[in-house]
């Protein structure tokens, strides 16, 4: 019947949009890569959000203030071009 088919579009719809989500996550991650490869990056703080929402913080700081330190100007970074962004 024609609702049927409405569904499965809508599911279809759903996936491909969270495959290409997934895809532009994996494309930071490997640009990211690259970077610490080519010696552009020599420290970093990762925020990321699980299945289960809880927040995890991945870190490669040489010592635990300087890893504050990065977080913070991150959130700062942040936080200013996203005022921008909703002007």
């Amino acid at each position: 019947s024609m609702s049927e088919n409405k569904i499965v579009s809508l599911v279809t719809k759903e996936r491909s949009e969270k495959e290409e989500y997934n895809r532009d996550l994996l494309e930071i991650v490997d640009n990211f890569r690259k970077m610490v490869a080519n010696g552009e990056v020599v420290e970093f703080v990762i925020s990321s959000l699980d299945t289960e929402g809880e927040v995890v913080i991945t870190s490669c700081c040489k010592d635990f203030i300087g890893g504050i330190g990065l977080f913070e100007m991150g959130k700062h970074t942040l936080m200013m071009q996203s005022s921008f962004d909703f002007e």
